[in-house]
């Protein structure tokens, strides 16, 4: 007879097999929409949740089970409604200029989602109440059937809904299907067997979707990275309130197998708590983005980790050792911090991305502590997503994990990096009437955005300038390079919000070739993905990250506040370079002027 352990095995295997399949099909462009669309599906967890919540166990899991439904309600809500605003964002340029249809879908549809699934709630109340008595045994039959195939449908849904990702103009009925999913797997639950009170379920719901529907609905798309590390911190918080209730309960009766997975869930999900809370705190400038480094630091997080590594397995042996497992909760949320303090702000992509990848993992070790089969599919839809972008972003920067995870990358003198750029020669400026002349000769025009545009809030003036080109006549084309922000896809949705046509946009292997071509390369605030030493100079550390070739156009026009370094905190060689003007200022503000030089 095959376990239900080796059952949630092979389906976590072939599920993660199959997200390997469906994800590298999504397009760079949609990389952010789908970081925040497997963040909402990870609100999965919200059915272990559930069960916590609902069980009545005990008061203390009362109470853990009521703010892991808030958490993952948040996830839920604020992730579909952010991934809807995004996607509805990118069009063709045709689609910009055509009438909208008479119908859509208005996301905010899903603030309904407590009140549907309340009613729900009453619907089952009375169908458990109607069925007492002498029909309790084909209630429960009943209701076990309706939950195993409210699963069985909503995994469909969530494939589906990733799949529609492979394209913009399927994404948005994608995630729709994928919310249709979640409503199934939710309103699949209230079914279980063991939920036998409804008030702590319904608080949760109520506070999760008002401070998703918040988030969801109002925080810019500049503030997008910060937020996707948010809902990782609570979806992961989630997981680790459920694997300590569950440890509490049954701390003398466990065996081998269950304790390996509580210590999975419980380990994974703090670590992620704690470290997606300090990249939220970097991306949100509350704390500085430039690594923090302490002599020994690598030595001592390995030996952290190799000790939460040793009370988990002792614990394995041993589960009954309550104040062993607390000890290990602790060491897991302390390494989360040391882990992610030393990572500077040029590595986020890679941080978000890893991140995304635990947190699924976290969500998947739910599934297995509850042995519930869609908490498994979800957690390794997730975990390969992360996985995979975390891979894409080191190509792009052409470095390792590790070197992400331990290198401290950027942790340079800005006294050696400034007197290294004295020495390369002078600077050329130019002022917005010299850029305005300089435009009316060119024929075509390379547009490479980068974080400094996100930052100045340009994005808007960025793609009014390229509107003002096309309607002359130029050839107008947006470089963007995969790691130009704080998250995978980043730039891509920020000039889709500018109304920016996405068949404008492309990624670095495609545009490389048609800078000799360019008469014009507007660079906006972009460093290091510039910096031509990154093929030039061996002894700089960008050396072998493929870059954006902006120094092979006819003239370049660089956008800056100063020649303050990058994040990397490397001199940008392109801008000693004979082509390269410099227009230094806000880059909203000189666009601005730029707008004004040209009119005259």
């Amino acid at each position: 007879m095959t376990s239900e352990l080796e059952i949630g095995l092979y389906i976590f295997m072939l599920a993660g097999f199959l997200g390997y399949h469906i994800i590298s099909r999504v397009p760079p462009l949609l990389h952010t929409p789908l970081m925040s669309a497997t963040n909402a599906i990870s609100g999965i967890s919200l059915i272990g949740s559930l069960v916590i919540a609902g069980a009545n166990y005990d008061p203390l899991s009362n109470w853990f089970g009521f703010i892991a439904v808030a958490c993952s309600s948040t996830n839920v809500v604020g992730g579909f409604l952010i991934t809807d605003r995004m996607l509805k964002m990118f069009k063709k340029e045709e689609e910009s200029r055509a009438e909208r249809p008479h119908f859509q879908f208005n996301p905010k549809l899903l603030l309904a989602f407590p009140v549907l699934v309340i009613v729900f709630l009453l619907v089952v109340y009375w169908f458990r109440e109607a069925g007492a008595g002498t029909h309790a045994s084909m209630v429960e039959a009943i209701s076990s059937r309706a939950l195993s195939y409210a699963y069985i449908l909503s995994a469909a849904l969530f494939i589906m809904g990733l799949k529609g990702l492979s394209s913009p103009k399927y994404a948005r009925k994608g995630m729709f299907l994928a919310e249709f999913g979640m409503l199934m797997a939710i309103a699949g639950t209230l079914f279980h067997h063991e939920i036998v009170t409804y008030r702590w379920i319904v608080g949760g719901l109520l506070i999760g979707t008002v401070v998703g529907g918040g988030m969801g609905l109002r925080i810019p798309m500049t503030a997008v990275p910060q937020r996707t590390a948010l809902s990782h911190s609570l979806g992961a918080l989630a997981a680790t309130l459920v694997g300590v209730s569950e440890y509490l309960r049954h701390a003398g009766q466990l065996g081998g197998v269950k304790m390996t997975t509580i210590g999975l869930e419980v380990v994974i999900g703090g670590l992620t708590f704690t470290g997606s809370l300090m990249a939220a705190g970097k991306l949100q400038e509350l704390l500085p983005g430039a690594p923090m480094t302490y002599k020994g630091q690598n030595v001592s997080n390995i030996t952290l980790l190799v000790s939460i590594v040793a009370l988990a397995i002792f614990l394995i042996f041993n589960p009954s050792a309550t104040w062993l497992f607390l000890l290990m909760v602790g060491l897991a949320l302390l390494f989360g911090f040391l882990l992610v303090l030393p990572i500077g702000a040029a590595d986020m992509p890679v941080v978000i991305a890893l991140l995304n990848s635990y947190a699924g993992l976290a969500d998947a070790s739910m599934g297995f502590v509850l042995m519930n089969k869609i908490q498994i599919i979800t957690g390794s839809l997730d975990g390969t997503s992360g996985f995979l972008l975390s891979i894409l972003m080191c190509r792009a920067m052409n470095r390792s994990a590790t070197n992400v995870l331990f290198g401290a990358f950027g942790k340079i003198e800005k006294e050696e990096a400034g007197a290294e750029g004295e020495a390369k020669g002078s600077v050329r400026t130019i002022t917005p009437e010299e850029t305005a002349v300089l435009f009316e000769t060119a024929r075509s025009v390379v547009i490479v955005p980068g974080y400094g545009m996100a930052v100045a809030q340009a994005q808007h003036g960025v793609s009014e300038l390229a509107k003002v080109l096309i309607k002359r006549g130029v050839n107008v084309k947006y470089a963007i390079h995969p790691v130009a922000g704080r998250m995978p896809g980043h730039m891509n949705v920020l000039l889709a919000e500018a109304n920016v046509p996405y068949d404008q946009l492309y990624d670095m292997e495609q545009i490389n070739p048609y800078f000799p071509q360019a008469d014009v390369a507007l660079v906006v605030g972009a460093n290091d993905v510039t910096n031509p030493a990154a093929k030039n100079n061996k002894s700089s550390p960008l050396y072998g990250m493929p870059i954006l070739d902006v120094e092979r156009a006819q003239s370049i026009i660089v956008l800056k506040r100063s020649m303050r370094p990058g994040f990397a905190g490397v001199d940008n060689e392109l801008y000693y370079d004979p082509k390269c003007m410099m227009m230094f200022g806000d880059a909203r503000e000189s666009l601005n002027r730029l707008f004004a030089a040209m009119k005259t």
